[in-house]
């Protein structure tokens, strides 16, 4: 079944950007050609895959019903349509159970099985109503070959989505992506830095190119309410960043001002019992020491140390930080703020690699290899856990 389709439509379906009432749905085509979607009784119009697209197309569904299956067939013009599902969030009110997963870290030189990451049937396993991506879902830079070009660029996409248990999965479970370095144009990077000069594609078209390839909405932040238990929080830190390497102080930043007020916002009017922050990185940490690319690193020390004070004084008991970018699986606490930070690990034992080891003054839990977080908010309250790559857990924290 699997392999059947992947070779009717190489790289599936990804849908996005679920609320209570409507989602994106993305797909494929393999060449030039007409494509539509039907759900809910409902079939759209008939659009035109383009080569300017790498012939994709975002289909909006509006009209859902909350806290409901909703069942559809993607279709290209002469094909077999490719059939899924998926389920609404519940309404802000509603007090239903939400479990979703968290992955970072695909490196596909690092694969560990041919049918895709072993993470994914593990994942499925736990039935989660989303998934989040956090970053480096490909490596343009150092995944062998170099994406030099646009086209080599789409390449990675379509080799790591077209991969059998990656096409299943996400026929069943939507999801929130965000972008991080190695799938925007090179490590570490930020809008104005020089890259590799074999390169012959800029950060912008970087940033367009991550837009077509997932479904995603206006803003790259944004947040996402799963009833009355659960909102996440989902935050951009590539396009606004200023430059790795300038002077630290208060001008210096990763997420601009702008989704800093939005952020500290919105995480004060939300009434939901929990809040999740997911950062493509690290905010509390620690890192390597000779890393300058995120907020638990000395280069930006003056904001991470303001995220941190300000969320630990405005929001000391119902919020948490999950973020993806880091090689190995962690619970820390930072012990100046109380703030609290889960990291998902990398896809594969593999890509696993480059801890600076146990702290005891921040850890709670440690491991470097790979695997997933999931995230579950019920009555009985808000549990973290760490899993192996084949999803047995490995730590759990409840609240």
């Amino acid at each position: 079944m699997l392999l059947l389709l992947a070779l009717l439509q190489s790289t599936g379906v990804k849908v996005g950007e679920v609320s209570d009432t409507s989602a994106l749905l993305w797909f494929r085509a393999d060449a030039t050609g007409r494509m539509r979607v039907a759900y809910d009784g409902r079939t759209s119009e008939w659009a035109e895959a383009v080569a300017e697209r790498d012939f994709t197309h975002v289909f909006k569904l509006d009209g859902l019903k909350p806290s409901t299956l909703v069942e559809y067939a993607a279709e290209v013009e002469g094909r077999p349509a490719l059939r899924g599902c998926f389920r609404t969030a519940p309404t802000r009110d509603a007090a239903e159970d939400v479990v979703f997963t968290v992955i970072t870290g695909q490196a596909y030189k690092d694969l560990d099985d041919a049918a895709g990451f072993k993470i994914y049937p593990a994942m499925a396993k736990l039935k989660p109503h989303f998934i989040v991506p956090t970053g480096d879902t490909v490596y343009y830079d150092n995944d062998p070959p170099l994406a030099a070009t646009k086209a080599l660029a789409r390449f990675h996409w379509e080799r790591m989505y077209k991969l059998p248990r990656h096409v299943d999965f996400h026929l069943k479970v939507p999801g929130y992506w965000e972008k991080d370095d190695h799938d925007l144009i090179w490590n570490d990077c930020w809008p104005s830095m020089k890259v590799d000069r074999r390169l012959e594609f800029t950060f912008k078209e970087g940033v367009d190119l991550f837009r077509e390839q997932v479904p995603m909405g206006e803003k790259t932040y944004r947040s996402a309410r799963w009833g009355k238990r659960l909102e996440v929080w989902l935050v951009e830190g590539r396009d606004f960043r200023s430059a790795n390497n300038a002077p630290d102080g208060p001008e210096k930043t990763i997420w601009g001002a702008e989704q800093k007020a939005w952020l500290k916002k919105g995480l004060l009017e939300s009434d939901a019992e929990w809040k999740v922050l997911v950062s493509p990185t690290p905010i509390v940490g620690p890192d390597r020491g000779n890393k300058g690319d995120n907020h638990a690193n000395a280069a930006f020390r003056h904001e991470g140390d303001e995220l941190r004070r300000w969320f630990g004084e405005k929001l000391p008991k119902n919020f948490f930080i999950a973020c993806g970018d880091r090689h190995w699986q962690y619970h820390s606490v930072d012990p100046d703020t109380g703030v609290q930070e889960f990291s998902c690990g990398p896809a594969s034992d593999q890509h696993a690699q480059g801890s600076p080891g146990f702290d005891e003054k921040i850890h709670r839990f440690h491991r470097m290899k790979g695997g997933f977080l999931s995230v579950s908010a019920t009555a009985a309250g808000l549990a973290f856990r760490l899993h192996d790559v084949d999803g047995a857990v490995v730590y759990e924290k409840a609240f």
